[in-house]
């Protein structure tokens, strides 16, 4: 019996060391987990040198700076894997990503000049926040921020489409270390804004990353031109954009509304739960850097569909596991006093956010249809539907319950995201197959 089953671990061994995709997932995993990990690891360190009031603002900024980045990128990255991947020759491969580059070069500079020039971005944040929150001191900052932000997308996806995991992982080394190390020694030395020096040295440290790796991206452009490539990129693209747009309003409405109606305390303990829940998107997105590139190259529908399935079954049951024991390991933080005991409501509002978080994790790796399909106008009327959702559920159950309805509300636009997408993937899914 013994040797029956020894016989069966050897050989489930195997069958996973030689498994290409699982190497890949977990080389990127390592790196991946380390980068985002140490987000939490040091977040005691980080709500150490800044005051609660000040965690709370600094993550309500950086949200804001998260998503209208997702905007300047103009939805190219997705344009960018799409083409990379049905390029038929090295020559073909490299025009794509240059016209790439010069396309969301182009457009943010259309963008954000008049922006900033004309000093719109004033008005812009006296919408998003119910003060001026100190913007000017750090104005520039998060011009930085934006910019930065936009070109490590593309960056990224990048190394993810062409497959160079060994750079992608040093990229993402380099940014662990350089950021956090750059940072807290500002944040300890540097008697300023917190708020404003955080943005700033996080946002130059990325930029010289980007820098030192642009060589690898720039040797695989061919600076060429072609306006057939652009139309189709932004035609692929723009539709992303503009649901990002929505995305904006339904995934980041509950945040608007809690800065409306709570205090720099209710959001600071929002945000850290919602930074310890965005661990599952995290360790999703490893994921899907791995598993998207497989996608797009498999023609094979049904052998797509079901290794989709059984992927995200699975990943589901790691990330309920995982859940598991942020949960345990924030009890043990603050019934220690890791972290302050004035982020006790912090736990209370985890549970919902993770919930809502793995549901999100499984989405990221099903959307990957609306690409492979080339429907990514749909994900623009979803958008709409879902942002409407979110911004009424956030109208009335943050003013209500605050902290608590913030949480029930990310969770809502979750599920209504997830039953829209299921519903329009599975209807395009089967005309697929009938066509066929």
């Amino acid at each position: 019996m013994k040797k029956v089953l020894t016989d069966k671990m050897y050989r489930w061994l195997d069958k996973y060391r030689n498994n290409s995709f699982l190497k890949r997932i977990s080389t990127l995993l390592i790196v991946d987990i380390l980068v985002r990990a140490s987000n939490i690891v040091l977040l005691p360190v980080y709500l150490r040198l800044m005051s609660q009031e000040e965690y709370g603002v600094y993550n309500y900024c950086l949200s804001i700076v998260t998503a209208f980045s997702v905007l300047l990128n103009f939805g190219l990255y997705v344009s960018q894997s799409k083409y990379y991947s049905d390029a038929h020759s090295d020559e073909q491969r490299k025009v794509v990503i240059f016209n790439i580059f010069f396309s969301v070069t182009t457009l943010m500079a259309i963008i954000l000049l008049p922006i900033y020039l004309f000093k719109l971005d004033y008005r812009i944040i006296g919408l998003l926040f119910k003060n001026d929150a100190n913007y000017p001191l750090y104005r520039w900052s998060i011009l930085l921020a934006l910019v930065v932000s936009a070109y490590t997308v593309i960056l990224s996806n990048f190394y993810v489409i062409t497959e160079k995991i060994r750079l992608f992982r040093k990229y993402n080394i380099f940014r662990l270390i350089g950021v956090h190390l750059v940072v807290l020694l500002a944040l300890a030395f540097i008697k300023e804004d917190k708020i404003g020096i955080r943005l700033l040295y996080t946002y130059i440290v990325e930029l010289a990353i980007i820098l030192l790796f642009s060589g690898n991206y720039i040797k695989e452009m061919i600076p060429r031109i072609d306006w057939k490539i652009v139309r189709s990129s932004l035609k692929l693209g723009i539709p992303v954009m503009i649901s990002a747009i929505w995305a904006m309003f339904s995934n980041n409405g509950e945040k608007f509304f809690l800065e409306k109606h709570g205090s720099a305390q209710d959001l600071s303990c929002y945000y850290l739960a919602f930074a310890i829940s965005n661990l599952i998107i995290m360790v999703t997105q490893s994921v899907q850097n791995v598993w998207m590139p497989r996608f797009l190259k498999e023609k094979d529908i049904r052998k797509n569909i079901r290794d989709t399935k059984q992927l995200i079954l699975k990943l589901c049951a790691a990330l309920a596991g995982l859940s598991i024991l942020l949960l345990f390991g924030l009890y043990l933080a603050l019934q220690w006093r890791i972290i302050s005991p004035d982020y006790w409501l912090t736990i209370y509002i985890l549970p919902i956010l993770l919930l809502g978080q793995i549901i999100n994790g499984a989405l990221i790796i099903y959307v990957n249809y609306f690409i492979y399909l080339e429907k990514t106008h749909w994900g623009l009327l979803i958008g709409i539907a879902t942002s409407v959702v979110g911004l009424l559920c956030g109208y009335f159950l943050v003013a209500i319950w605050n902290v608590f309805g913030a949480a029930l509300v990310y969770l809502c636009v979750q599920l209504v995201y997830s039953l829209l997408y299921y519903l329009v993937v599975n209807r395009s899914l089967k005309a697929r197959l009938l066509a066929a």
